[in-house]
């Protein structure tokens, strides 16, 4: 009797041990609504998607994912939920070694997301809901002058013209000073190489050089580095 006790002692041991966590990020949340589907963490690795870990979900909407990142990065959670849909279903979101808790809808995956746990991340919501404004605005303009050209109204053209290049160079400004006054984070340098798509390498180049040393070393100042360096090519050629 005492030897079958020790027996499922041990059983529940592992059981348990299995349900630890490994590595210095734990990744909590839930998706309310979803019932049944299979979430993935996910990271982008020369500039390939690749699944980091995942997970079945029957049921219980609940999830944890533990692993271990070398510095901050930016991941993404994707839930496929066999509605034919990829584009609606992955959040992206700054992880940081430590404790995040990540919680949303079914309903809506990436809109009705909360984040927190990570400093980097509420400076990247906040910064694509600034650049939202730069973007919805150009857009706006591409529209009117798409409608100049059916009409054929050259001043109108010239005049939507001038607005967007107005535009571009405030969306750079902004950038630029962003850059500055966040030098010590993890988040400018990433953003700076998603965002400054049409950016000459004098520009990128006067970012990166004032990034503070930890930074510049860091995943993304590399990533910033070598686009200056593939900008400077670009333009010599």
């Amino acid at each position: 009797m005492f030897k079958k006790c020790i027996a499922i002692l041990t059983v529940l041991g592992f059981i348990a041990c299995g349900k630890e966590t490994k590595g210095n990020l734990t990744i909590t949340g839930n998706i309310d609504g979803l019932k049944e589907g299979t979430l993935f963490l996910q990271k982008i690795k020369d500039t390939t998607l690749i699944t980091l870990d995942s997970l079945v979900i029957k049921g219980d909407a609940n999830f944890t994912f533990g692993i271990t990142i070398e510095e901050p990065e930016v991941l993404y959670l994707y839930l496929d939920k066999k509605d034919f849909n990829e584009l609606n279903d992955r959040i992206e979101f700054f992880a940081e070694p430590g404790e995040m808790t990540i919680n949303t809808t079914l309903r809506r995956f990436v809109k009705d997301v909360r984040v927190s746990g990570s400093a980097n991340h509420i400076e990247l919501k906040a910064f694509k809901n600034f650049m939202t404004k730069f973007n919805t605005k150009e857009l706006m303009l591409l529209r009117e002058g798409l409608d100049a050209q059916k009409e054929e109204d050259t001043k109108k053209i010239m005049e939507i013209n001038d607005q967007i290049n107005n535009y571009a160079k405030s969306r750079m400004r902004y950038i630029l000073n962003y850059a500055f006054t966040n030098n010590d984070k993890e988040i400018t340098p990433y953003v700076v190489t998603t965002e400054t798509y049409d950016a000459n390498s004098r520009f990128l180049d006067t970012i990166y050089k004032q990034l503070k040393p930890r930074i510049a070393e860091s995943k993304y100042g590399k990533k910033l580095k070598e686009l200056v360096a593939k900008r400077k090519a670009e333009e010599n050629k």
